[in-house]
């Protein structure tokens, strides 16, 4: 057979290598997870230090669940000025991911503003873009 190789094994090394690095990924740079649309109040702000999703956390109330949104992180909510406190009204827009420790958004936007109760309608402050459709931004 001399030193012919054979075309199909290589596209099964490729694919299997491709296959591997993409489970390899962690969840939260894959963005497979439910959609999420939601308008709420930030209940709390904290910075988480280590772990696959170290970096500003936010916590709110979803439907009457507290629901831990990861926003980024730290060396990115630095560079960029990204904040967000207890009390602000928030559009979150990303996806619902499983983690070990319970649910996590993984946020693709957040947009600050204020929500007039009287009519529903959400009045836009500022929108923060933290991932598009290749992942985070970071």
């Amino acid at each position: 057979m001399g030193n012919k190789k054979n075309p199909n094994r290589i596209w099964t090394v490729v694919i299997c290598g491709v296959a591997a690095s993409a489970m390899s990924l962690p969840a939260f740079a894959r963005d497979n997870g439910a959609p999420v649309d939601i308008h709420t109040t930030i209940t709390g702000v904290h910075e988480v230090a280590a772990g696959p999703l170290a970096g500003l956390h936010a916590e709110a109330k979803v439907k009457g669940k507290v629901v831990d949104i990861y926003l980024a992180p730290m060396n990115f909510v630095k560079k960029y000025d990204v904040a967000v406190k207890a009390g602000e009204e928030v559009h979150i827009v990303g996806v619902e991911t499983p983690e070990a420790a319970g649910d996590v958004v993984l946020t693709r936007e957040i947009t600050t503003g204020t929500l007039d109760k009287r009519t529903g309608i959400f009045h836009e402050n500022m929108t923060i873009y933290l991932r598009n459709d290749e992942g985070p931004l970071w």
